[in-house]
C-alpha cells in the first residue's frame, strides 16, 4: 500500500481544522446557525479570498480540509448548483455591495438561484438573446422570455442574460443582471416532463424591473461574464466538492429532488441537519405503507441511485485534487 507523506502544510491544516471542528461542530445547532459559524471561520470556503470568508488555500490543502469534514461527520456550506455558479460569478465580476448583500445567504443555503439563459427558438446560441432590458433612467425594465429554467419555481434570485443594445453585434450587446424572482411582473410557469416531474420551467418578464446596481460588471459585458458563469458550470466537480462531501455524509441531494420530498421529511425535522436526508426514506416509507406502491418504490430507487451516484462522484473529484 502506498502511503503519501503530507507536506508541514497539509499537517498544519489538518490539525487546525480538526481542532476547530471538534470545538464547534455540533447536530444540536440549527443548519442555518452552523453554516454562519462555519463561513465566519474560513474553514466553509477556505479556496476563496480572505476578503470573502476565505483562506486562499490550494485545492490541495482543500482535500484535506474535506478529509477532516468526513472524518467528524461534519455538513458543509451549501455547495449546490446553480447557487454556487451564481457565487462564483459573483466572486469574479460583482461589485463589493452585490458580494456582501448575496454571498453569505448563498452559502448558508437561505437563498435559491437559478440561471435565465435559454430562449426559445436560440437554442445553444446564448448570443441571440432577445429579452431586453431597457433602463428608464433610474431601474432597467425587463421584457422576455426564458425557458428550460430549473429550479425557476423555488427560486428567490436569478442571474438573468438580457439584451440592452439592438445596434452592436450580438455578442456585444448583452448585459448580466440579478433579478429579484419574487416580484410581479414575472410569470413561472414549470413544465411537465415525461415523468411526471416539473424540474424546468418558463419564465416570462412584463416590466419587470431590476434596480441599477444589480447589473453585473459594465453595460456590454453579458457575454464575458456568461462564460465566466459557464466555465464554472463545466468545472462543476469542483464547484460542487463540498456539498458533494455533505452528500456523502448525510445523503443530501440536489434542490429540486429535496423539495419533492420535503413533505415524507416532516417527521425528522428535530434532527437540524437531516432534512433531505435519502436514507430516511426507506424507514419513512415503511412506516407510512408507500413502500407498498410500485410508484413510490421506483421515486425511492431514483433518489437511492442519485445519492449514490453523488457519492462517487465525489470520491473521485476528491482523488482528482490529490493527484493536482
Amino acid at each position: 500500500m502506498t502511503v503519501v507523506e503530507q507536506t508541514p502544510k497539509e499537517v498544519e491544516i489538518r490539525r487546525s481544522v480538526s481542532t476547530w471542528l471538534k470545538s464547534h461542530w455540533s447536530t444540536e445547532c440549527g443548519l442555518i446557525e452552523w453554516r454562519n459559524k462555519l463561513i465566519d471561520s474560513g474553514w466553509g470556503v477556505p479556496h476563496w479570498p480572505v476578503t470573502w470568508f476565505g483562506q486562499n488555500l490550494s485545492n490541495n490543502l482543500i482535500a484535506v480540509i474535506d478529509e477532516e469534514f468526513d472524518r467528524i461527520g461534519a455538513v458543509g456550506v451549501a455547495r449546490t448548483g446553480i447557487r454556487m455558479l451564481a457565487a462564483a460569478t459573483l466572486l469574479e465580476h460583482g461589485s463589493d455591495m452585490q458580494k456582501s448583500r448575496f454571498l453569505r445567504r448563498i452559502l448558508t443555503g437561505e437563498d435559491t438561484w437559478c440561471q435565465l439563459f435559454s430562449e426559445p427558438g436560440s437554442g445553444s446560441d446564448l448570443a441571440a438573446a432577445t429579452t431586453r432590458a431597457d433602463f428608464d433612467g433610474e431601474k432597467w425594465i425587463i421584457n422576455g422570455q426564458k425557458v428550460w429554467t430549473t429550479n425557476a419555481h423555488h427560486a428567490d434570485w436569478a442571474l438573468l442574460l438580457a439584451r440592452t443594445d439592438w445596434d452592436l453585434p450580438k455578442h456585444q450587446g448583452l448585459s448580466y443582471f440579478v433579478v429579484d424572482m419574487t416580484q410581479p411582473g414575472i410569470d413561472i410557469q414549470p413544465l411537465r416532463q415525461m415523468n411526471g416531474h416539473k424540474s424546468f420551467n418558463q419564465v416570462f418578464f412584463t416590466d419587470a424591473t431590476v434596480s441599477a446596481d444589480h447589473l453585473i460588471g459594465d453595460v456590454g459585458d453579458g457575454w464575458k461574464i456568461a462564460m465566466t458563469t459557464l466555465a464554472h458550470e463545466r468545472r462543476g466537480a469542483d464547484a460542487l466538492r463540498r456539498w458533494e462531501q455533505a452528500s456523502k455524509r448525510s445523503g443530501h441531494i440536489y434542490d429540486e429532488e429535496r423539495a419533492e420530498i420535503s413533505t415524507a421529511m416532516e417527521p425528522y425535522k428535530w434532527y437540524p441537519q437531516r432534512a433531505g436526508r435519502v436514507d430516511l426514506i426507506l424507514p419513512q416509507a415503511r412506516k407510512t405503507g408507500h413502500i407498498n406502491d410500485p410508484v413510490s418504490r421506483q421515486e425511492i430507487a431514483k433518489l437511492l441511485m442519485l445519492s449514490q451516484a453523488s457519492q462517487w462522484t465525489a470520491e473521485r473529484a476528491r482523488a482528482a485534487q490529490k493527484l493536482g
